[in-house]
């Protein structure tokens, strides 16, 4: 099979190295498969052995047997290459990356209108695709590397304080970064920090600080940490808990969408309210002081690592390819429905562009006219172009919602 995946950009993120994931382990069962970035392509030496060819999007030519989006910004972008079948997956509900008032939110919403074939990684992102816009999704779960996660040499010999690590993206705020740092601030420990996106505040405490990590780096600095604290509020299939099991730690973590995939609070880490500092403080202490109980989450913690095999699912994703293939519902040869996603995809494509006033009206028109109606007439413009974006949401949100229904 030709499978194509569309990705954001070649950045480090959890979301694009499972992409990774499934793109080589394709490729060394014989697939021909390929990356397509929507930013300029980039070495991704980030991840372990990335073999698979990235493309920039523009600069693809061909058909592909199959082509999948990633997020929701790239589900917008499966109108533009050619293939037989056009997936979906989705590895969190997107919405909620964006501020409830945000016009992004509600064309992330507009993506899981798309008539396109669906799968996901999480058995509560199945549920919620299903319940709520009624489609057929393949669960392909995600897995652990054992040749990239394992215990190995720390970058830095432990003292005699318990080493808490802080993961994740600091200028996201759902990741709950700042509560994190704010939980371990008056505790008597050593604190490092891995982030993707940002660096920790100079009023913050931080002894070691990580950014833009490799991934097989990122063994080294969980064997050198005694505990993972995370209080992310949104989450698909919260993969760093995890990869601590497997390097020999134990985590504390928020009770988040897709925690309870595989962590059982008690058996293999300890849950608590994201949005609790001090229960997350308390959390964190018992683990300090409680060595047996530490030890026996991080026993549980490593069967648990160890039931998670990434080969089953490829066989699941293969097999999920190979069956649409032989029989492709191609959303393209329904007219009717056809013509409503590519409507969800002018959308997206008219805000990103930023409708200038002058692009309604023209700066001709304007000089002709003295200064103050100018003024009237730019800012007339300018909300003329936000009715009719909210006018264009609201029209391709009502009438995918009447397809559905019919």
């Amino acid at each position: 099979m030709r499978i194509g995946y569309i990705i954001p950009n070649c950045d480090v993120s959890g979301g694009i190295s499972v992409v990774c994931q499934h793109a080589n382990r394709l490729a060394k069962r014989g697939h021909e498969v390929v990356l397509l970035s929507a930013e300029k392509a980039k070495a991704m030496d980030w991840f372990p052995d990335q073999r698979v060819p990235v493309v920039g999007l523009g600069d693809w030519q061909g058909h592909l047997d199959v082509l999948v989006a990633t997020g929701w910004s790239t589900s917008f972008l499966l109108l533009d290459v050619p293939a037989t079948v056009k997936c979906y997956f989705v590895q969190s509900d997107e919405t909620r990356f964006h501020p409830s008032e945000s016009r992004w939110r509600h064309l992330t919403a507009l993506t899981y209108y798309l008539g396109v074939n669906y799968l996901t990684e999480a058995r509560w992102i199945k549920k919620w695709l299903n319940e709520t816009f009624g489609h057929h999704v393949e669960l392909v779960p995600n897995g652990l590397d054992p040749a990239v996660f394992h215990k190995c040499d720390p970058l830095e010999p432990r003292g005699k304080r318990l080493r808490v690590l802080l993961e994740g993206a600091i200028n996201l705020p759902y990741k709950g970064m700042s509560e994190a740092f704010e939980a371990v601030r008056p505790m008597d420990v050593d604190v490092w920090c891995v982030s993707s996106y940002g660096v920790p505040q100079p009023a913050w405490r931080c002894d070691r600080f990580f950014e833009h990590m490799p991934m097989l780096e990122m063994r080294r600095i969980y064997s050198s940490c005694d505990i993972l604290l995370k209080l992310s509020r949104v989450e698909g299939f919260f993969g760093p808990p995890m990869e601590m099991m497997a390097c020999g730690g134990v985590s504390v973590v928020g009770r988040v969408t897709g925690y309870d995939e595989y962590i059982e609070d008690g058996v293999n880490a300890l849950v608590v309210d994201p949005e609790d500092i001090e229960g997350a403080r308390a959390a964190v202490q018992m683990l300090i002081d409680d060595e047996g109980l530490r030890n026996r989450l991080i026993e549980g913690g490593e069967r648990t690592a160890g039931q998670w095999e990434w080969e089953r699912s490829i066989d699941i994703l293969e097999k999920y390819y190979s069956d649409l293939l032989s029989n492709p519902k191609c959303w393209a040869n329904n007219s009717r429905r056809a013509e409503f996603d590519s409507s969800i995809c002018y959308v997206y494509d008219f805000m990103c562009r930023g409708v200038l006033p002058e692009e309604i009206v023209s700066k001709d028109s304007l000089q002709s006219v003295p200064p103050h109606a100018q003024k009237l007439a730019a800012y007339l413009a300018s909300r003329r172009e936000f009715w009719a974006i909210s006018a264009a949401v609201k029209c391709v949100y009502k009438a995918v919602k009447r397809v559905r229904s019919l």
